[in-house]
């Protein structure tokens, strides 16, 4: 009876544990969408993830006829917080764009990722767009074309298994105010101070002596009386 009762336990400790973890994940992600399409006879298909945060614009180029879709998600934090990240690198805006389609009939992917403000804050240009490589565990920088006008980040991929990417640049360093130094006094500045305290010290010594000599007038005034 009682590992009956053990096991009962457990049971429901893993269960609390998984749905903790699965409202976290959920809790990660921000937007979602998928979308199909099918590659016309130009060899072409495009894909507008305007529902996607930011929003994410994709053209794929592959074999005419070819069916499949994309499903894109953004997350709020970072998927993978053990990977390792270039030094002094910021990421935000996580997104995962994933192919469903035959290998085969993709050739590559051209996807322009838009950011705002809120996601280049407290970073520096120029930005890029960092792929997660589960390899290494680790984010890399594409080669891509950014536009700060627009606010954009265009790059090409030629494979359908790089779904992960964030958007990056320099972190910014705070700005410290500059601490104000105490006024300098010049040379000439210490001279007239000079010069002021000896003609004050030359006044107080002649009104010293003035009082000194009226005293001794006034002295010598009452001994003749």
């Amino acid at each position: 009876m009682i590992k009956k009762y053990t096991l009962v336990g457990m049971a429901t400790v893993l269960a609390v544990v998984f749905l903790s973890l699965s409202s976290f994940a959920n809790a990660q992600y921000q937007t979602q969408q998928t979308a199909n399409f099918t590659v016309s006879s130009a060899g072409l298909a495009h894909v507008d993830q305007s529902l996607t945060a930011g929003g994410i614009s994709i053209d794929i180029v592959g074999t005419p006829g070819a069916t499949g879709s994309v499903s894109t998600a953004t997350y709020t934090a970072n998927p993978q917080p053990g990977a390792s990240i270039p030094d002094n690198v910021v990421l935000s805006h996580f997104v995962v764009v994933t192919f469903n389609m035959s290998s085969s009939d993709f050739k590559n992917a051209t996807i322009t990722i838009s950011y705002t403000d809120a996601d280049v804050a407290g970073m520096s240009q120029p930005y890029a767009l960092y792929k997660y490589n589960p390899d290494t565990n680790s984010f890399i920088a594409l080669v891509g074309v950014v536009d700060t006008s627009a606010k954009t980040i265009t790059v090409t991929l030629t494979s359908t298994t790089d779904p992960l990417f964030a958007i990056g640049g320099a972190a910014v360093t705070p700005t410290v105010a500059p601490t104000e130094e105490p006024a300098t006094i010049s040379l000439s500045t210490w001279a007239w101070i000079a010069v002021g305290i000896e003609c004050v010290t030359g006044v107080i010594l002649v009104l010293g002596i003035y009082y000194q000599q009226n005293r001794s007038d006034a002295a010598r005034s009452k001994k003749s009386v």
